[in-house]
């Protein structure tokens, strides 16, 4: 779980940048960005939603780490943030980088305007009440994943047994998404729903919607959808607060929180903007890891065939991946104060953008960063941030991806790309959509 730069905050604005087509390309062996190739490097001609740098944005990381580690990024207003060192000391100066401009951040437009009256959760709050959210919310959270193993086997299980029937799979739709999905929504206790409900996969739909009002490219009408989720998913959980059989009557991490904050204090419009947020970002970026991760194996065959002969590498092949291939790929601070980063000074209320996908390649952090290996045993990454606020859902994340990827491999012994994937428009993200494989 990366819950660190899905805002779920409205974000009814008019839409700012070119509208990218998704590439298609082998995860590790996609085309180079024409703006990361040629003699010149041109930083002020680079366009964060070029298709061909959002298939394989490594080489232009490159470029950026070695001529302008730090550099203002349109149409996004930040500088953003390539290397290593740089990226590492922005997440670990929690006073100096805040999740929240000192000044007050605009609040949306429209009748999302209002929900910026609503409380902030736990992954977008500053010390000092971050480090009181946390303290309540991880105790809670390591309690609810105790059982995460064996209910992922039982999941994948089932939901691989259903494609045994077929010769092809479309990896993301009938396994990546419904399998983290399914734990979480079942950790934090949400019912599941007869034939006539069906609230698990109504939940993955308006996530789905908050998702894709991310991404900057998508017209005003696609992102106005993502907030009315983010409404009707707040209403959701102040529902589950209100039902008779609510948290006092029901087991799970969503009781388990409400309790905890309530001891403690809190308001049910805390609640339930903490539980919106779990939910939000609990499984997509295990979704997109799952998927990363695949086609980095297929693109490796030998890898691949190192991982099928001793299974038990599975755990450090997922770090490997995350450090490889990290699905979130970019998170945005403030300054707090004046302070300098990179050699550039930021004024309060400057942002920055955190590009992780950069640090986890950096010669100077990691030796030979481009070379794909399960072996590795590098944990240094900063796939799941740093610092305080480093993410708290990273425990449930490698529990569930490792035994997605050991389940997938143990049931089907050949596994062949059926067509090109293709990719998030979205930089901040890094995923395939879709991974059609034949088996």
């Amino acid at each position: 779980m990366y819950v660190r730069s899905i805002d779920t905050r409205p974000a009814g604005t008019p839409t700012r940048g070119p509208r990218a087509q998704g590439a298609e390309a082998q995860p590790g062996r996609a085309p180079a960005s024409p703006q990361a190739t040629g003699a010149g490097f041109r930083p002020q001609a680079f366009d964060p939603h070029d298709a061909a740098f959002l298939a394989d944005p490594y080489p232009t990381y490159a470029l950026f780490r070695e001529h302008a580690p730090v550099y203002p990024v349109e149409p996004y207003g930040s500088c953003w943030v390539f290397r290593y060192e740089d990226c590492a000391r922005a997440l670990g100066e929690a006073e100096v980088w805040v999740k929240n401009p000192p000044h007050g951040s605009p609040s949306g437009c429209g009748p999302f305007a209002m929900m910026a009256s609503f409380p902030q959760s736990l992954f977008f709050t500053d010390p000092p009440f971050h480090g009181k959210l946390r303290s309540l919310l991880e105790p809670a959270f390591a309690n609810a994943i105790a059982d995460a193993e064996q209910r992922t086997r039982e999941i994948a299980g089932a939901l691989l047994q259903a494609a045994r029937g077929r010769d092809r799979i479309e990896l993301v739709s009938a396994y990546a998404l419904p399998l983290p999905a399914r734990v979480l929504f079942g950790t934090l206790g949400i019912p599941e729903g007869g034939p006539d409900q069906d609230i698990w996969n109504g939940l993955v739909a308006w996530q789905a919607a908050i998702a894709a009002a991310h991404d900057i490219t998508q017209p005003v009408a696609v992102r106005a959808t993502g907030a009315t989720c983010s409404m009707a998913l707040n209403s959701f959980f102040e529902g589950m607060l209100l039902d008779d059989r609510g948290p006092a009557a029901r087991e799970g991490l969503f009781a388990e929180m409400c309790r905890v904050l309530r001891d403690a204090g809190l308001s049910a419009q805390q609640m339930q903007v903490c539980a919106s947020d779990f939910l939000v970002a609990g499984y997509l970026s295990t979704t997109f890891v799952i998927g990363l991760g695949v086609g980095n194996l297929l693109a490796h065959p030998d890898q691949l065939e190192k991982l099928r002969a001793n299974p038990a590498l599975v755990r450090p092949a997922f770090e490997e991946m995350l450090r490889f291939d990290p699905a979130v790929h970019i998170v945005d601070r403030c300054a707090a104060v004046e302070t300098e980063l990179g050699g550039r000074t930021f004024a309060p209320g400057e942002t920055i953008s955190v590009v992780l996908g950069s640090a986890n390649r950096d010669p100077d952090a990691f030796v030979e960063p481009d070379r794909f290996d399960i072996e590795r045993g590098e944990t240094r990454h900063l796939a799941f941030g740093a610092g305080i606020h480093h993410c708290i859902g990273a425990p449930l994340a490698r529990i569930v991806a490792p035994v997605a990827l050991e389940t997938l491999l143990a049931e089907f012994d050949a596994l062949a790309l059926a067509e090109q994937p293709r990719w998030q428009t979205d930089p901040y993200l890094r995923a395939p959509t879709s991974l059609t494989l034949n088996f």
